[in-house]
């Protein structure tokens, strides 16, 4: 149970890197996340199917990255507001999610399909997802201090400056949310594989989920400023919301109210939060 905890919390810390980069380095409330992830196991279920479980993987991040274009075009290019052009992308994948299963809401692997992970060895399992998740902070780090990723952090910290140099701040938000819905669609694609099997509904309520994350995260750190010690909080975060997830499930018994007591839990977290920073004078810092 422990072990399957840590991967789950594993798992949902690539979609907390994914809601990280939209919500907090380029400033974009973007809600393309459910239909994103919905996407990543859609594709990823569908070629497990045929024991192409690596491909799955691929698919899924070209997935997230058309997905993101879109939100981002739509926002850029017709110029419809941030919320909207991630609600009507929403909308719109929800048939294109059915497209993908073949109007299929529910799908099950069998034994003899393959994953990424190994059935029945949860410790291998661990190994797996961990070195998965270490090398996505390795490649965060690493491409936000590129001049593409020094580009969209500036775009996110303050578009006006970035467009008085001349850059391209469209380019810089498309690029910016496909990566983050990558992300977060390859969180659903590796959770699809975990559990052998995807539901339409999988994608319901990822958005509180990789929010909750983040704000555990930065509960956590006195260095918010600080991009690789901001992504590992974000990891130890997940890994803590699932055995929170886990314990109300315990207290609560009844699994109809998790939802309710999950947001409430995620609201004292924000609180909790709101006070850690009034104590430190409120300061917002730039991320290094």
């Amino acid at each position: 149970m422990i072990l399957n905890t840590i991967i789950l919390g594993l798992i949902f810390s690539i979609l907390g890197f994914g809601i990280f980069i939209s919500f907090k380095i380029l400033n974009f409330t973007d809600l393309t996340a459910e239909a994103s992830f919905t996407l990543g196991a859609a594709i990823s279920i569908m070629l497990c199917q045929y024991d192409l479980a690596i491909l799955g993987i691929i698919g899924s991040l070209i997935g997230g990255a058309f997905a993101g274009f879109i939100t981002a075009i739509l926002h850029t290019k017709l110029k419809i507001d941030k919320v909207l052009a991630g609600i009507l992308t929403l909308t719109a994948f929800y048939t294109i999610n059915l497209w993908v299963t073949k109007l299929d809401p529910n799908i099950m692997l069998e034994k003899s399909n393959r994953t990424i992970f190994f059935q029945n060895n949860d410790i291998l399992s661990l190994l797996v997802i961990f070195l998965i998740v270490v090398a996505i902070i390795i490649f965060l780090i690493f491409f936000f201090k590129t001049k593409m990723g020094l580009s969209i952090r500036a775009c996110g910290d303050n578009e006006v400056m970035i467009e008085t140099l001349n850059v391209d701040i469209d380019k810089l938000k498309i690029l910016g949310l496909m990566l983050s819905n990558m992300l977060i669609a390859l969180s659903g694609a590796i959770f699809a594989q975990y559990q052998r099997y995807y539901d339409s509904s999988f994608g319901v309520g990822m958005m509180v989920v990789g929010v909750a994350t983040i704000i555990i995260g930065e509960a956590l750190i006195r260095y918010r400023h600080n991009l690789k010690i901001m992504l590992v909080a974000i990891a130890i975060g997940s890994i803590i919301y699932r055995f929170i997830y886990l314990g109300v499930l315990h207290i609560a018994g009844e699994p109809t109210a998790m939802k309710l007591i999950s947001a409430l839990a995620i609201i004292a977290c924000i609180c909790l939060s709101k006070v850690k920073i009034k104590r430190k004078g409120g300061k917002k810092v730039c991320l290094k």
